[in-house]
């Protein structure tokens, strides 16, 4: 059975230890400068909102995300800015309850849309994005200035 509950503060070390597996997965633990205790300032100031998916009680994927506003309509975006999956659990429906679970707190929040990236190598992923109804946005690309 499969479980996705909201990070409490006793979990946020296995919220985080998840996030950084993601970042390893990504080849990006050179750039990862999270630490466990900011993540859980973050979790706990309701600034990240974690999710942690349980497969017969143990922690198999977590989902990190926010909110942001857009002034097209004033109203929030969803924004999911981790979601993974370790990769014995993969196949077996948990990211599609993340994305049920995004969807759920979306609507319930006013949101006017969920948003994530998919880097460009990760076909499987965005794949699996595009099958539970995400689009690629094709009319803006992502710039960013690294500080």
């Amino acid at each position: 059975m499969t479980e996705i509950k909201s990070t409490s503060l006793s979990e946020t070390d296995t919220a985080y230890l998840l996030t950084r597996e993601l970042m390893e997965y990504h080849n990006a633990l050179d750039i990862f400068t999270m630490t466990n205790m900011r993540f859980r300032e973050l979790v706990e100031s309701s600034t990240l909102m974690s999710f942690i998916a349980y497969a017969d009680n143990e922690p198999v994927g977590v989902m990190n995300a926010f909110y942001k506003y857009t002034t097209f309509s004033g109203r929030k975006i969803f924004y999911i800015e981790d979601l993974y999956i370790r990769e014995n659990s993969r196949g077996y429906g948990i990211g599609g309850k993340f994305i049920g679970k995004a969807k759920e707190i979306a609507v319930s929040n006013d949101c006017v849309q969920i948003e994530l990236k998919c880097a460009v190598w990760n076909k499987k992923s965005a794949g699996f994005y595009e099958s539970h109804g995400l689009k690629p946005d094709n009319d803006w690309n992502v710039f960013t200035l690294n500080i």
